[in-house]
């Protein structure tokens, strides 16, 4: 019966990333969770925003600009960030739309062109 008192240990290891008891989380840099951020955008814009979609290659510029490599982004806590932000953008689909354009859009007030009209 050891067997069964342990595998409630080996889930927090595993949703903990391995780590050891004591150690702290790695907390991905800045700029990676803003990259994420805006991963997470891309996607509920490519979902839910009738009227826009993400630019791929700008989207990937923009991205390598911050100093992370697009494909991090598909894996790991980063992909986990970019989901969460997601769903907080379905909260308010509309809201959502109208400021992913007006940040990313064409004439956009943080990064023009990484969403265009479909």
């Amino acid at each position: 019966m050891r067997i069964r008192s342990l595998l409630p240990m080996a889930l927090v290891l595993t949703l903990a990333g391995g780590q050891a008891f004591g150690e702290t989380p790695t907390e991905p840099p800045a700029n990676a969770l803003k990259a994420a951020k805006l991963a997470g955008l891309a996607g509920f814009v490519n979902t839910h925003c009738e009227t826009l979609r993400t630019d791929g290659d700008r989207f990937k510029s923009v991205v390598q600009a911050m100093g992370v490599d697009p494909a991090d982004l598909e894996r790991d806590a980063l992909l986990l960030q970019a989901r969460s932000y997601l769903a907080v953008y379905e909260k308010d689909v509309l809201a959502s739309c109208t400021r992913a354009d007006a940040m990313f859009g064409r004439t956009g007030t943080v990064v023009p062109g990484v969403f265009v009209p479909r």
